[in-house]
């Protein structure tokens, strides 16, 4: 009895502290406002500035010029720029930008298609796959050929049909519905002269899409509409021996790697930047409407607001340097970086828009914001969140007990787009688009990435202008335009403004952290209570420092002592709310540990760990200046035996766990980090393993 009564004593005394906490600091609540009040980190002459310059037809209008369909590559692209290069160069001198470049970042090759054709000769004539009627018919890759073959069916083009039907397979042409990049490896090897495929994504979607696809070696693969494949497959069950004629013609084209950019320069050179990124290419044969034009369009028509309301006086010209680039995605993001290394780290952030001008209702998607890990964390993830909260809250129909029902409060529509709710996610860290490279470890710069998903025609012949909406892509412009407004011209009152939304933030992520470690513990059983606890409060303490981390950062903005002093307090504060934190999560260990007649559980260093706390890593100076994908070629160059007896490939992340070090942290406060970051733990003998190798490399000391 005793027991508990202390226990309802600590728990009476957490809540009391909670209690007293809320009405010290109100500003936690926000999200306990009425509906009707929402607010902007800028002041709302400046959002309304913003708001009125930005259009979505203008940046549809981009999307049609830039990829109005899937069509061949001209032959005077090759020896000049593509012709999106030079569209965003046109465009760049047409708004008056002055500071805008075309870079030569390295060169590459590519395949272009001139022509491809696939002709029924027997029992009928007629046409089946063309590249002019469709580029995507001809899969990326093809040889050039001249030949007639027979067509034979091979289901899903599984390994074994073509072990048990070599011998059928050889001098024919194989029809599959599987995907081509595996199947005409497959069938290439069984003696196959080339594979015709139907294979999509989404067929049920959509039963005229074909995937953006490529293949490798010699042959050629062709690529029709499910529709029309499954037509051709019945046609092969039914027995009728098919007989085509096959034409191609291919070649390998030499490519600048072209990186158009502009600068809208901020009042201090030395204060760093904002860094928009779009690519204008994924692969120079892919031409998506949505994926790659749209990010590309919007920020190009954030450049065109910004520029025109700062030349115009409307808004005050920032503190700090906003930069646009137009990116093959990663082919020229990494060379760029890699070219301007110093700038780079001294930038405040990347924002990355890949895909953001979908119909969202159409796919039932969401317009996604993937903040950058804990390795980089920063207080441009809240930024960008408050600006995606404002306009979820102001564009969707609300019913409240005070106002009755009303439409949307800050109406963000475009005239000849939808009047759709803004259905939007937070995310956490994901890369695949060039915010990635930002992130990297080698770079350490968080990257933020923008994204509508799900996307159902994108990677495919459906990705067309149509499918974009006018209103969405404003409403990003909008985002976009004042998150990187809202950073790049902060001064001592921003700042603070800013950490003010951090500190909000930071009490509302805690609360879904909390219940998540109380869900771990109330959930566990004899066997599982021990480890579940540790891993509850190693979460939370993981979790209060990448937030610390994410103040500290406000320093970029201004060394104000009040502002300084201000990111101490409310870094202590958050400490305190985990304090109290685990507190109440002790007590319902030890009254879970009651339930479940067991001794409740003490919390203490194994050897390991101790060891993994007096170590505390840091950066090399080589590491400092080796560039974005150096790491893994110095790694390489180790001595097999030491890298085999040194494993680490249970860490979930290594570049998280790599971008940790600060020279600060320990590996087991790096460890801590890591598992709160992501569901799977990462060993701590991976762990300590991984930053041995790191030191022998020459890229970590400690």
């Amino acid at each position: 009895m005793k027991r508990r009564n202390n226990f309802a004593n600590k728990y009476l005394t957490s809540l009391f502290l909670i209690m007293a906490f809320l009405y010290l600091h109100p500003v936690i609540v926000y999200s306990q406002y009425p509906v009707n009040y929402q607010y902007t980190l800028l002041p709302s002459r400046i959002i309304d500035e913003i708001l009125g310059a930005s259009s979505g037809e203008m940046a549809m209008h981009h999307i049609f010029n830039l990829a109005p369909y899937p069509q061949p590559r001209q032959a005077s692209e090759f020896p000049d720029n593509f012709r999106e290069s030079r569209y965003i160069m046109t465009k760049l001198k047409e708004y008056g930008i002055q500071e805008s470049s075309l870079d030569i970042v390295g060169k590459t090759n590519t395949w272009r298609g001139l022509k491809g054709t696939v002709w029924e000769i027997k029992p009928g004539i007629s046409k089946i796959a063309d590249f002019n009627d469709e580029p995507e018919m001809l899969v990326e890759g093809s040889k050039p050929s001249d030949l007639t073959g027979t067509l034979i069916w091979a289901g899903e083009g599984q390994p074994s049909f073509f072990e048990d039907n070599r011998f059928a397979v050889n001098g024919k042409i194989v029809v599959t519905s599987g995907s081509p990049n595996s199947i005409h490896a497959r069938a290439m090897r069984a003696g196959a002269l080339g594979i015709i495929s139907y294979y999509s994504h989404r067929p049920l979607i959509d039963p005229l899409q074909m995937p953006n696809t490529s293949i490798r070696g010699d042959g050629f693969a062709f690529l029709l509409p499910p529709r029309e494949g499954v037509l051709l497959r019945d046609r092969l069950l039914a027995n009728e021996n098919i007989e085509v004629k096959v034409n191609i013609d291919a070649t390998s084209e030499p490519v600048d790697l072209l990186v158009p950019q502009c600068v809208i320069s901020g009042t201090d050179s030395t204060a760093g930047e904002i860094i928009f990124t779009a690519h204008l290419f994924e692969g120079y044969v892919k031409m998506g409407a949505n994926d790659n034009m749209s990010g590309a369009a919007v920020i190009l028509e954030v450049a065109h607001l910004l520029n025109d309301l700062i030349d115009e006086g409307k808004i005050e010209r920032p503190v700090r340097n906003i930069r646009f680039l137009w990116v093959p995605e990663f082919s020229g993001t990494i060379p760029w970086v890699n070219m301007h290394l110093v700038m780079v780290r001294n930038a405040i952030c990347n924002i990355n828009l890949d895909m953001v001008g979908l119909r969202l209702r159409d796919s039932r998607s969401f317009m996604c914001l993937h903040k950058s890990g804990y390795s980089t964390a920063h207080y441009a993830n809240d930024v960008l969140e408050s600006y995606y909260r404002y306009v979820g809250e102001t564009n969707v129909e609300g019913i409240t007990d005070n106002l009755g029902r009303r439409g949307f409060s800050r109406r963000i529509v475009s005239p000849t787009g939808t009047d759709d709710p803004f259905y939007y996610r937070i995310l956490s860290l994901h890369g695949s688009s060039d915010n990635a490279v930002f992130n990297d470890w080698s770079i350490n710069v968080p990257g933020i990435k923008m994204i509508d998903w799900p996307d159902n025609n994108y990677h495919s012949s459906e990705d067309t202008p149509d499918k974009c909406d006018p209103t969405q892509l404003r409403r990003i412009i909008f985002m976009a335009a004042s998150a990187a407004y809202t950073m790049a011209s902060a001064d001592e009152a921003g700042s603070i403004r800013i950490l003010s939304e951090m500190y909000a933030g930071a009490n509302m992520r805690m609360g879904i952290q909390m219940a998540k470690a109380i869900d771990m513990v109330l959930k566990s059983d004899r066997n599982t209570i021990a480890g579940n606890y540790k891993r509850a409060v190693y979460n939370l303490e993981g979790f209060t420092m990448a937030e610390e981390s994410a103040m500290g950062k406000v320093n970029q903005l201004s060394q104000q002592s009040r502002v300084l002093a201000l990111i101490a307090d409310d870094q202590e504060r958050i400490r305190n709310l985990l304090r109290m934190n685990l507190e109440t999560l002790k007590g319902l260990m030890e009254n879970r540990c009651r339930e479940i007649k067991t001794g409740p559980v003490e919390i203490k260093p194994d050897n390991m760990e101790k060891a993994a706390s007096r170590i505390i890593p840091a950066y090399t100076e080589k590491a400092k200046k080796m560039g974005y994908g150096r790491a893994a070629r110095i790694l390489s160059s180790l001595p097999p035996d030491f890298v085999k007896n040194n494993p680490y490939r249970n860490i979930v992340n290594l570049n998280e766990a790599a971008g940790l070090a600060d020279g600060q942290r320990s590996l087991l406060q790096i460890k801590k980090m890591i598992d709160a970051e992501f569901e799977r733990e990462s060993p701590l003998t991976d762990i300590l393993n991984y930053y041995t190798v790191l030191k022998e490399a020459g890229l970590m000391k400690y």
